[in-house]
């Protein structure tokens, strides 16, 4: 059994001005962040691999998910495709999981992370909030599969759950 962890990035400063890949999470970002990891862990979930989107808020993010699930910096890598990524480019994302790892992160941006765990696993979530996320089940033993075997979404939750 491998479970796939959607995370949409923390609450993010407003682009006012720079690139917008270079926003920085707020301190409610952080907080809310840290608040959904040790969740995700009190769940019964702990990240094994984090691939995220090379954005600083995303990897903001990531670094404090990695911090609260103790995954090692070898075990984070970073992909273009995840910054404006669709379904077809997270799912080429995830063909590089090595079948050692059990639970494996994806931390994003909207509207990607929502319309894959909605194309995954035939659902209809409106829009996975900041710091949101979605838990997803497969029954599989090669990361190889995921894209065509069937998938459950067992849980979704927010900061503000």
């Amino acid at each position: 059994m491998k479970h796939l962890i959607i995370i949409r990035h923390a609450k993010a400063m407003v682009h006012l001005f720079g690139n917008d890949i270079d926003r920085s999470i707020t301190d409610k970002g952080e907080k809310n962040a840290m608040l959904m990891a040790k969740r995700l862990l009190k769940e019964g979930y702990k990240i094994n691999k984090i691939f995220s989107s090379p954005a600083l808020r995303t990897m903001q993010t990531t670094a404090i998910f990695a911090q609260v699930h103790g995954v090692e910096e070898t075990n984070i890598r970073y992909f273009d495709k995840l910054y404006l990524g669709d379904t077809l480019e997270f799912n080429e994302t995830i063909g590089w999981i090595k079948q050692n790892v059990d639970t494996l992160a994806i931390v994003a941006h909207n509207p990607g992370v929502t319309n894959f765990t909605n194309d995954s696993v035939h659902s209809h979530i409106a829009s996975l909030p900041t710091s949101g996320i979605a838990i997803i089940e497969m029954d599989i033993n090669d990361w190889g599969d995921f894209e065509m075997a069937p998938k459950k979404l067992i849980k979704v939750f927010t900061p503000n759950d």
